[in-house]
């Protein structure tokens, strides 16, 4: 087998694993405040580790926050501010159930899909071409992935 078809493979790995913690992400989402913000954080933490591991790449963890915050910066304010905003809506009764249900969890599907795919990227690059990203080129990589996912 060639490494590119190797990388090929990974890449497919990796894409399950997105698929699986995006899910997982989803399902945290509906818990009651202040339990979706801490799973859903926990989600997203252990996602670059796990894809890291596909890829053969361990990360300390002070790394993978690093990337994570600049994964987190490059989704952007507007993305954060919907998601406070919406996650505020669901104290009010009667409605927190559509904002949990309807509003949510595509946001945060699509946070987890740049979050997933970004990573996914900086590990495939690093292992292709051995290099590293800078903090911006990883900002503009989830943004890329952020804006594909919402169209």
């Amino acid at each position: 087998m060639s490494w590119s078809e190797d990388v090929c493979i990974m890449d497919r790995q990796a894409d399950e694993i997105i698929g699986g913690w995006t899910f997982g992400a989803l399902a945290a989402n509906l818990l009651p405040p202040p339990f979706d913000t801490i799973a859903v954080g926990a989600v997203f933490a252990k996602l670059g580790a796990a894809i890291g591991e596909v890829y053969g790449v361990t990360l300390s963890w002070d790394t993978l926050m690093d990337m994570g915050k600049a994964i987190a910066t490059g989704v952007g304010s507007v993305a954060t501010a919907s998601y406070i905003g919406t996650s505020l809506l669901k104290y009010i009764p009667g409605v927190n159930i559509w904002v949990a249900l309807l509003v949510q969890p595509p946001m945060v599907a699509a946070i987890a899909y740049a979050a997933g795919n970004s990573f996914k990227d900086y590990y495939r690059l690093r292992i292709t071409e051995g290099r590293d990203l800078t903090p911006e080129q990883i900002q503009e990589m989830a943004k890329s992935h952020f804006r594909n996912k919402i169209g």
